[in-house]
């Protein structure tokens, strides 16, 4: 379908589907668009579209991460803080119900591979802290919110750096088209169909009452055993989610696109075992890769990376970042995984295996929970922090069985797949 399009009616396609679909901005809602300055093409369709729906109002709010690099290499960061004008800001959005499109695709993959990463954590905290209200209101579903990519040329050649640099751009303009079925002749339809499919399997998994996830990948590791064998126990009344999120207003929206997941809230004093690590992760925007953690009583006690150890040291600094805020669920048919290949974008690749969080747990995940004190979630098992970054942990090898409230075990997955009375 995509094929036949001119670049500028390509923009125009993928625009439309995330206004509509993904944020499915209402008359006179205003949106925010966060994007990186190579962004600016779908960033100039993307405002067209939000105005053809009736947006009140656009505001772009321009990203840079070598101006990012720049702040934190020679900025005194003890001092730095977030202005309150920025703060005042964000409670606008909030105060307001404005939605959010946030587009990612570094211009600049390695603008921060040189920052400190002690300077990096603290200034991560802080801004996180500061606008703690905003992310809240987001993770609670209160306010509509869309992140999706952007071929850029430097992320273009991350993903496919065989081929010569309008090539790769190219590849991959087609391989986010495809994975956000806006290839489709239909593209709302086919998100109405994978929705459908989705909501079978978190309907599954609530209506078996399941308690606790257990993952094996036989596949040995370096000792020998297995690459994971892993136990994660759910909060108090957890839900399973996935697919479109709904307002409490009830305005239905896509968090992410593309979104092949259903994910719940661990309890945070529930994991114990080890797992490891099938795809680069990125904490506190840079990467870390080949990973292993232990877990017991809920929190890691032990770890090791191939590449970002230094990383992955100060990531769980951060308080609560030891402890499980997500576990998500991803059959190895996604369209992500069957591509072979690895997009260093948590957004593409979480999508593409199963993966746990690290950090803030989404409330929604919690029978009532946006509407809960943090002291009643935290009584069900919520876990709390300033950061939340996936891991990716699923692979084609990978059996997940559920351990149910009447002490029946189910099976969820087998060799990665989800098994068929889960999509029933």
């Amino acid at each position: 379908m995509t094929t036949s399009l001119n670049p500028q009616e390509r923009l125009d396609r993928y625009a439309d589907l995330l206004i509509r679909t993904g944020v499915n901005l209402q008359p006179r809602q205003g949106l925010l668009i966060r994007a990186e300055l190579g962004h600016a093409p779908l960033v100039r369709a993307a405002i067209a579209a939000a105005y053809k729906v009736g947006a009140s109002y656009v505001h772009v709010e321009w990203v840079d991460q070598p101006s990012t690099a720049a702040m934190l290499t020679y900025a005194d960061v003890d001092a730095l803080e977030l202005p309150a004008f920025e703060i005042e800001r964000f409670r606008y959005l909030v105060d307001n119900g404005w939605a959010r499109l946030s587009l990612v695709g570094d211009e600049f993959p390695k603008a921060l591979a040189g920052v400190d990463p002690n300077a990096l954590r603290a200034w991560t905290v802080k801004r996180a802290r500061a606008i703690k209200f905003y992310t809240e209101a987001m993770m609670a579903n209160r306010l509509q919110w869309c992140v999706a990519g952007v071929p850029t040329p430097a992320w273009a050649q991350q993903v496919f750096p065989d081929k010569p640099a309008e090539e790769a751009l190219e590849a991959l303009w087609e391989a986010i088209l495809r994975m956000t079925r806006a290839d489709q002749p239909d593209p709302p339809g086919a998100w109405n169909e994978l929705n459908r499919r989705l909501k079978s399997a978190a309907a599954f998994l609530q209506r078996n009452q399941v308690q606790t996830l257990h993952f094996v990948d036989p596949v040995p590791g370096p000792d020998g055993k297995p690459s994971t064998d892993l136990f994660v126990g759910l909060a108090e009344g957890a839900l399973w989610v996935g697919g479109a999120a709904q307002t409490p207003a009830g305005v239905w929206f896509q968090p992410n696109m593309p979104s092949e997941e259903i994910f719940s809230m661990p309890h945070n004093q529930r994991t114990h075992g080890y797992v490891r690590t099938s795809r680069p992760s990125f904490p506190m925007q840079r990467e870390v890769n080949d990973a292993w953690f232990r877990f017991e009583n809920g929190e890691v006690v032990e770890f090791k990376a191939g590449v970002g150890q230094d990383v992955l040291a100060q990531f769980f600094e951060i308080e609560g970042a030891r402890r499980l805020g997500e576990v998500a669920l991803v059959d190895a048919g996604s369209p992500i995984f069957q591509s072979g290949l690895v997009f260093h974008e948590i957004l593409f690749d979480e999508n593409a295996a199963c993966h746990i969080a690290f950090g803030e747990a989404y409330p929604e995940c919690i029978e009532g929970g946006g509407a809960m004190s943090k002291e009643e979630l935290a009584a069900r098992g919520a876990n709390f922090s300033d950061a939340h970054v996936d891991f990716m942990i699923g692979a084609a090898t990978m059996h997940i069985d559920g351990l149910c409230a009447d002490g029946r075990t189910v099976a969820i997955m087998r060799d990665g797949r989800f098994v068929e009375e889960m999509l029933a």
